[in-house]
């Protein structure tokens, strides 16, 4: 009877547990509820993604066999289909359905470690607390379109708590189940390769022998890990994302180690938060002395995992489960533009939360009652310090200006805010804003070296607000700048003919664009009416031919031949042309329908 009391008491302390890390996650992540898309990879995930308006067989094929975004991840893909079935573009729902994923998995990493540890609730649940309270992770929560971090972490740790079950049950269900689970994880983020590795540790950690058993059940793991692996490279060598700044290899050897100094600093101090890292440079564009410096960190981390190998072991395996998983994105292999990115710690840093919360855990046991509750007392408080940070930081995602004016604060030199920035203060027609960013980005980027097009982009809101000179001399840098861009002469063209009526240099402009593009029917038809109000009318007329040859319900292109054979009295052709004219939608004139049918039947 006394142990039924026991086991009952537990389970009511148990469950208190959870509902406190499913508060503590609510409540730290309410404000991402009413928060918008941002124009950081939202726009091409949800709001122009053809593939996730309709579940059919045509995108559903699409889905699972291209890459998207330089990147293989069909589940996550399939995830925004069924937000956009319930929720089309309502921002809202996707953010609620990140937090339920959030929730999941820190309810998940709870589940792990219960069974990892023999069922050591209380260090269970601070892991856990420490995972979803933890600043750094925000931007996986609030950020919709890394939704993959949360699907590839939810299946990566079901994966792991049925290899732990095949572990202390015996039972081939439970592998074959962790199996299809890691495959799931992979199929919505290629960073799940990791995990056969995390198995190798797991059964390190469990003090599992090593032998041929071992090394045969990983083998479908590896494989998988492989296939995946090399499916990612292929994805983002296919959009151009491998070390699109060019940085040298053996930089890149130096830039590594200083990504893991700057993850395993955040992790202590998550200060200074920002969505995009740039790669730190001298001002004349070297390398800066600390990143050379920064290898210095690898002995110790190794001296650190040899010396707790046996006494420690929770320190050598959180140590192993953080660099296993966090050095495919350390950048040996240069991806993106950023050195470091604050949704590649969402799994790493549980393995440094074990090493913080089991050592912080044995430290209490050696206190004192009333030193426990102190120290119980400065844990409460740092995690509703974190709890804090973690509600503020979410509001810098909450729309794509609040973003990128939190990425100006932090780095005044990223160019790419400024244009970004930029570009959402054109949508809401602050086009003074806007014009006003892109000249703070061009006192970065003078050159516009990082082809963020500063000058175009400057030259469109010009003529937009009427002041065609100013846009005329961006239009003019900005070809300068990047010559090989000819549909910056089709921009110029279209200002130099609509705008400034100087219509033998839109003309050059044109025709400049067209030996790159000689099928382009919207060019053509540019270029016929410069000719036309320029009084070049039989070349005008070809251009308009050519049009109606690319298009034949090109209305416009018909009226505009229809009104140039009526001046030259070639009154038949301009019937025919103003009928077909009229059968494309185009408005006309039905007096000179009436005056041209005349003619044509008096010939």
């Amino acid at each position: 009877m006394a142990n039924k009391r026991i086991l009952i008491k537990e389970d009511k302390i148990l469950t208190w547990k959870i509902l406190l890390l499913a508060a503590a996650v609510f409540v730290s992540y309410f404000p991402v509820m009413n928060f918008e898309f941002v124009n950081w990879d939202d726009n091409i995930y949800i709001m122009n993604n053809n593939m996730i308006t309709a579940f059919n067989w045509a995108n559903l094929k699409m889905i699972f066999s291209s890459y998207f975004v330089g990147n293989y991840h069909p589940f996550t893909l399939l995830s925004f289909a069924f937000d956009f079935h319930f929720f089309k573009l309502s921002a809202p729902g996707y953010h609620v359905h990140n937090l339920i994923l959030h929730l999941v998995n820190a309810m998940l990493v709870y589940s792990f470690f219960f069974h990892l540890l023999k069922k050591n609730s209380t260090a269970a649940v601070v892991i856990a607390l420490l995972f979803a309270l933890h600043p750094m992770h925000v931007e996986s929560v609030a950020w919709v379109s890394e939704r993959k971090d949360l699907l590839y972490t939810a299946w990566f740790f079901m994966s792991l708590i049925t290899y732990l079950f095949y572990l202390q049950k015996g039972k081939k269900i439970f592998y074959l189940l962790s199996l299809l689970f890691f495959l799931f994880s992979c199929l919505s983020k290629a960073q799940a390769v990791t995990l056969p590795i995390v198995l190798i540790l797991t059964d390190y950690f469990s003090g599992r022998r090593f032998g041929w058993k071992t090394a045969v059940e990983k083998i479908p793991f590896f494989l998988l890990s492989i296939t995946f692996g090399i499916v990612a490279i292929f994805a983002q060598k296919a959009s151009n994302y491998i070390n699109p700044l060019g940085i040298p290899i053996f930089q890149s050897l130096f830039y590594a180690p200083y990504s893991l100094c700057v993850y395993l600093l955040k992790f202590v101090v998550p200060a200074w938060q920002t969505a995009l890292y740039e790669y730190p440079v001298t001002q004349d564009g070297g390398v800066p002395l600390y990143i050379y410096l920064s290898p210095l960190i690898l002995p110790i981390l190794i001296i650190a995992i040899w010396k707790s190998r046996k006494n420690g072991r929770y320190i050598s395996f959180g140590l192993l489960f953080f660099l296993a998983t966090i050095f495919p994105v350390l950048q040996f292999l240069p991806v993106g533009r950023a050195v470091v990115a604050e949704r590649y710690t969402y799994i790493p840093y549980i393995g440094l939360g074990l090493i913080v919360v089991t050592a912080f855990l044995e430290f209490r046991q050696k206190l004192s009652l009333k030193k426990k509750n102190i120290a119980n007392t400065v844990g409460i408080a740092l995690m509703v310090f974190m709890a804090v940070t973690t509600w503020n930081r979410t509001l810098a995602w909450k729309d794509s200006i609040s973003l990128w004016t939190d990425v100006i604060d932090k780095n005044p030199q990223c160019a790419q805010a400024f244009t970004n920035r930029a570009f959402m203060y054109n949508e809401k027609m602050e086009y003074d804003n806007a014009v006003n960013d892109l000249t703070e980005g061009l006192k970065i980027d003078s050159t516009d070296a990082k082809r963020l097009n500063f000058y175009a982009s400057r030259a469109f809101l010009y003529k937009k607000m009427g002041r065609f000179e100013l846009a005329l001399s961006d239009y003019s840098s900005a070809i300068r700048n990047n010559p090989g861009d000819v549909k910056l002469f089709f921009a110029r063209g279209v200002l130099y003919t609509d705008n400034l009526e100087k219509y033998d240099s839109g003309i050059s402009d044109f025709k400049r664009y067209l030996r790159s593009y000689p099928d382009d029917n919207n060019c053509n038809m540019n270029l016929g009416i410069a000719y036309y109000y320029n009084s070049k009318f039989d070349s005008a007329v070809t251009c308009f031919l050519k049009s109606v040859e690319l298009n034949p319900a090109n209305g416009k292109a018909h009226s505009m031949l229809a009104t140039i054979f009526c001046n030259n009295r070639d009154y038949t052709r301009a019937y025919e042309h103003l009928i077909q004219a009229k059968q494309c939608g185009d408005s006309v004139d039905n007096t000179l329908m009436i005056f041209l049918k005349s003619k044509v039947e008096n010939k």
